[in-house]
């Protein structure tokens, strides 16, 4: 397993917004695929002095905040190899002229959106939805894969209706150690999430036995503390 291990630490300048003080850097956490190590993908974490739980902390941050904290951490990774994910709020897609912003940014085809609050999708009335949705298929068009996180069984049938293909579904740490222990339950699960795109990745995997479980399962990738490794690479190291 240690082959494919590896999460890496920097800390590059950071964009002058006060919002944003508390971000001290980037982290990468490997997502592996297990038929084609090729298609491993790192997603780009923040890390944060802060006493507030991170998702509190992201939730407190401005629309504005956020989008200048992906372009930020866009522009850091494209500097280094390989494919990275990022996320991206809901909310966020409903912004035009972000969007197009976004699609004009040269990437080569590297990067991964995530969209990481999926039930938000249910607070937005039809028009912000419609919005979602050309979003999501405008970022595609300019070569941008875009997944989908923490989907639970509830959420299914609101994305379905979406009509939206995604390139993958990301199965959150909490849901997949609810059904580890029934190969039969986490294999329908992962078929189930396959309807709402391409392939299936499978967060929360901390075991060589967690490990084989997911492959079992028919995923298709898996993302976790199994894979840590820190790496600090010296040239991307401005602090």
């Amino acid at each position: 397993m240690n082959s494919f291990s590896e999460q890496a630490r920097y800390v590059p300048e950071l964009p002058r917004n006060a919002e944003l003080l508390r971000i001290t850097g980037i982290r990468l956490q490997r997502i592996h695929f297990f038929d084609d190590a090729s298609l491993d993908v790192c997603e780009v974490l923040s890390q944060v002095r802060t006493p507030l739980p991170l998702d509190l902390f992201f939730k407190h941050l401005s629309i504005a905040a956020k989008q200048q904290l992906f372009l930020w951490q866009m522009q850091r990774v494209l500097a280094l190899s390989g494919s990275y994910s990022l996320n991206l709020s809901v909310r966020m897609l409903t912004s035009l002229s972000w969007i197009t912003r976004l699609t004009k940014q040269v990437h080569q085809g590297r990067i991964v959106i995530e969209i990481q609050d999926p039930g938000s999708m249910m607070r937005l009335d039809k028009a912000e939805q419609q919005a979602v949705c050309i979003a999501v298929k405008t970022l595609v068009r300019h070569g941008f894969r875009v997944w989908l996180d923490d989907v639970s069984p509830e959420l299914f049938f609101v994305w379905r209706l979406s009509g939206i293909r995604f390139d993958a579904i990301k199965i959150e740490s909490g849901m997949f150690h609810q059904f580890r222990t029934s190969e039969w339950q986490l294999r329908v699960l992962v078929n189930q999430f396959r309807g709402l795109g391409e392939r299936v990745v499978i967060e929360g995997v901390e075991t060589p036995q967690d490990y084989a479980i997911c492959r079992m399962s028919g995923a298709d990738a898996v993302q976790g503390f199994l894979f840590e490794q820190e790496i600090l690479p010296k040239s991307l190291n401005h602090c």
